[in-house]
């Protein structure tokens, strides 16, 4: 209080409802479009516990693992990378199709740099105020204390080599 004294106003900021959680500036939250694919239509095969998709091209099915950056109750979020859209997909043991790129849907999140290179990972904002936001910590597909992101989400893209 002494070191105020002489000044005639002081700027305060109260936060009554304290948020737990990593700290991290604005300017790296960025936003990503994705496709969303109901769960039904992912399966597990090729000898790999990761999840797929039945890739239907012509009279033949592709299986690809593509990377999953959400899931929700009823449907999961990827990237273009393993599938386009407009490719069909099909249910496992069924003749029944879906369009890829019939639902989309948009992600914040980060680029998580820790490997030398850019890779969107998603961020729950718990707060935010003009300066940083307070993002859930320890979230699937999302980023943990330690991990190094890019500080203005704007000036990178997916995969871009960080020198």
């Amino acid at each position: 209080v002494e070191r105020y004294a002489a000044e005639r106003l002081v700027s305060i900021e109260l936060i009554l409802d304290k948020q737990n959680g990593l700290k991290i500036p604005n300017s790296a939250i960025t936003e990503k479009d994705f496709f969303v694919i109901p769960k039904e239509y992912f399966l597990q095969g090729n000898d790999s516990d990761k999840r797929g998709l039945m890739v239907v091209s012509g009279d033949t099915d592709t299986f690809v693992t593509p990377t999953i950056f959400y899931e929700t109750e009823d449907s999961l979020y990827i990237d273009n990378e393993s599938v386009k859209a407009d490719d069909e997909i099909r249910l496992p043991d069924s003749i029944k199709r879906y369009r890829v790129g019939t639902k989309t849907g948009k992600l914040k999140g980060v680029f998580n740099v820790n490997k030398g290179y850019a890779i969107f990972n998603r961020v729950e904002v718990l707060f935010q105020n003009n300066d940083y936001s307070v993002i859930s910590s320890g979230t699937a597909y999302g980023i943990s204390l330690y991990d190094h992101i890019a500080l203005d989400g704007k000036d990178v893209s997916e995969n871009e080599i960080i020198h």
